[in-house]
Formats: C-alpha cells, structure tokens, sequence
C-alpha cells in the first residue's frame, strides 16, 4: 500500500507545471526524499503532513499557470495532441466526441474501449502525453513573453491560497467551542487540508466558507456560540 502511495506521490510531481521557481522544487524533491527515506516507519500521519506541505508548495503555481493557460492557450494542447494522431486515428477519435470532449473524458468513457483498437489506444495515450509535455514547453515560451501577465495572475493565486489557509484556521479554531462536536469539526479541517495535496482535489474557499456558516449555525442551536458573536 505504502510503495502504491508513494508511486502516486511520485506521478503527481513528475507532472507538476513547469513554472515552479527552481529552489521551490527542491524543496518538494527534499520533502520526498525524506518522505520515502523512512521505508517501513512511515506513519500515515508523516504521510499527511509530506502531502500538505509538497501541495502548499505547488498550489498558487499551478493555479497561476492554469489561469496563463486559460487567457491565452486554452485550446492549444488539445490542437497540439490531434496533430500527432495518424488521420484514420483522428477520424475515430473524433467520431466518440473527441472534438468536444477532452482526452482524459474521451479515455474514460466506454467508447474508447469499444471502439478503438489496442493500438489506436495507445496511439492516443501517447500523443496526450506528448502533447502535455509540448504544451509546457509552449507555455513556458509564452510566460516569458508576458512576465507582468503571470506576476500578475500568481500574486492573485498567492492571495488565493493564504485566504483559504486563514478560513481554515477559523474553521478550525471553532472547535475549541464545543466539547461534543470539536471532532467531528477537526476531522473536516484535516479533510480541507488534504486539498492542498497533489493527490486530492483542490478545495475552493467557498467550500470552507459554507462548513463555517454550517457549523456557526448548529454550535448558536446549542447555545455554545451567542447570537452577537455569529457575525
């Protein structure tokens, strides 16, 4: 279980975009380096705290190269990913919605299994991969063309992640309220700092937000939380 987690650890930093500052990746090499030194003695809870703190890292970078990608980009892998498919592939791929879908919906659906054969599956894998790694040579081109767009965009995605980090903290701070329902609230936290993960699904501050009117609305119904202090 323990070689499983970490190959995934290890896939999703292969695949980090390639904007990450060079000192900034060292520090998630280091972090799982260290990670997987401990063998046999990891502890899940070592686990949980190497995966926050490798997300944390990433977060406002990749947020900040999505948001490049979507200003100027947002078509160009998909076009880059059809050119290196063979014509009669193209045609099928097109024909189970391949022109409106993206690859990683069309390579899930059971279309691609039915329809396609073992090659022309691989055939499409692999210029998915070819053209991920094409598009970030392509992107990098383009941040370096319009350094001020992507200061911009990142210090944004930077105030992004230290708003969400703080609705955290409040939400976790509200267990101290309650003797009864504390856990269950921490529980959430640790939930919402495993969105900082690169093995998770990012959690939006709207997620935290409404847990915190959620759980202001039931710690005020059990008298824990006074009327003036809700707001």
């Amino acid at each position: 279980m323990r070689t499983a987690f970490l190959k995934q650890i290890e896939f999703g930093i292969r695949h980090l975009p390639p904007t990450i500052p060079p000192d900034r990746l060292q520090e998630i090499d280091r972090l799982f380096a260290e990670l997987t030194a401990q063998g046999s003695q990891l502890t899940d809870e070592d686990a949980r705290k190497a995966l926050i703190a490798i997300g944390k890292i990433e977060w406002p970078y990749r947020h900040a190269y999505y948001a490049m990608v979507m200003a100027c980009c947002s078509h160009t892998q998909h076009d880059l990913f059809l050119k290196e498919l063979s014509p009669a592939t193209r045609k099928k791929f097109e024909s189970i919605g391949g022109k409106d879908a993206t690859v990683q919906e069309v390579v899930h659906s059971r279309m691609f299994e039915e329809k396609l054969s073992p090659e022309e599956r691989y055939e499409i894998q692999e210029a998915a991969l070819k053209a991920r790694l094409d598009m970030h040579t392509f992107m990098e081109d383009q941040i370096r063309q319009r350094q001020k767009d992507y200061e911009k965009v990142l210090a944004h995605a930077m105030e992004e992640q230290r708003m969400l980090q703080e609705a955290i903290d409040r939400l976790a701070a509200m267990a101290g309220q309650d003797e009864h329902w504390g856990p269950e609230i921490l529980q959430k936290v640790q939930q919402f700092e495993l969105g900082w993960s690169i093995t998770e699904p990012d959690v939006t501050l709207e997620d935290v937000e409404r847990e915190i009117e959620s759980w202001k609305e039931m710690l005020a119904g059990t008298g824990d939380v006074p009327a003036e202090e809700e707001s």
